[in-house]
């Protein structure tokens, strides 16, 4: 567990694709001459509340249904004092009092396999992510000036996340003729950036080997005392105990068949390894 008491907060942006399921209707950034590039980093400056950016540059369609799984690789966002990290579409205002808004839940998590999902209204949005227009001059890091939606991880219960799991649910406006946002035109989600100004960044990964044997898994601890856990592909978890340095068997039989991953929790993150059983 991470303690935010006398935490040196840094700005960061995402700066890993961990996954990426493209939705329909739109594919605008997504191939290798503009993707990833254009969604790390900070929000474009060209983005206003009347002007959404659409420049394959800056901004990949997630598409319509879409979901994308992303991340820090060297730092951890931690629940600090308000708004933790947020999410920069390119929604805009196209009336004084309707805006065009391609909602996306979020889902964030620890350890990339178990993720919490933000509570959300699908008719007013709240909640969503690619409703609120961005403000590309202001500072990014600052939700109070920066537009865009912004997350607080102590709605879920969490005090550290490294991966934010967005998903397109541009289909309860479009499939919705009386829905406060509907929008014929509307064709998914469009990620310009993620920011936080609560990172920290990542402890050292403690050293993980395994390897599976006829009868059994050898766990090679290399480290302190550790927490050992072992989670089906689904995510379901299966075993966990408290491990010293050292080697450890765990028999075969005692597992469910099928891809299992092995992780230590070593400060608050999980370092994991895949064996097939």
């Amino acid at each position: 567990m991470f303690s935010n008491s006398s935490a040196q907060y840094e700005r960061q942006s995402i700066d890993t694709v961990v996954a990426f399921t493209p939705g329909t209707k739109q594919t605008s950034g997504q191939t290798p001459a503009f993707f990833p590039k254009n969604i790390v980093g900070v929000p474009d400056p060209r983005a206003d509340t009347a002007v959404p950016v659409t420049d394959p540059r800056s901004v990949c369609s997630i598409g319509y249904g879409g979901t994308i799984t992303v991340g820090f690789s060297n730092h951890v966002v931690v629940d600090g004092p308000g708004a933790d990290f947020t999410v920069f579409e390119n929604a805009f205002l196209f009336s004084s009092t309707r805006t065009y808004a391609e909602p996306a839940t979020v889902e964030v998590s620890r350890d990339g396999i178990i993720y919490k999902l933000f509570p959300y209204n699908t008719q007013t949005l709240v909640g969503c992510a690619g409703v609120t227009p961005v403000y590309g001059k202001a500072d990014p890091f600052d939700p109070l000036q920066s537009g865009g939606d912004a997350f607080d991880l102590a709605d879920v219960g969490l005090d550290s996340i490294r991966y934010i799991r967005i998903s397109d649910i541009t289909s309860v406006v479009l499939e919705n003729p009386q829905h406060a946002f509907y929008d014929p035109t509307l064709t998914g989600f469009d990620l310009d950036a993620v920011c936080t100004h609560h990172a920290v960044r990542a402890p050292l990964k403690s050293a993980l080997a395994t390897i599976a044997g006829t009868h059994s898994i050898r766990v090679d601890v290399r480290d302190q005392q550790e927490t050992l856990r072992i989670y089906q592909s689904n995510g379901t978890l299966v075993d966990e105990r408290i491990v010293l340095q050292g080697s450890y068997d765990i028999p075969l039989d005692r597992l469910p068949a099928g891809l299992l991953i092995i992780g230590l929790v070593h400060n608050g993150v999980l370092i994991t390894r895949k064996v097939l059983r």
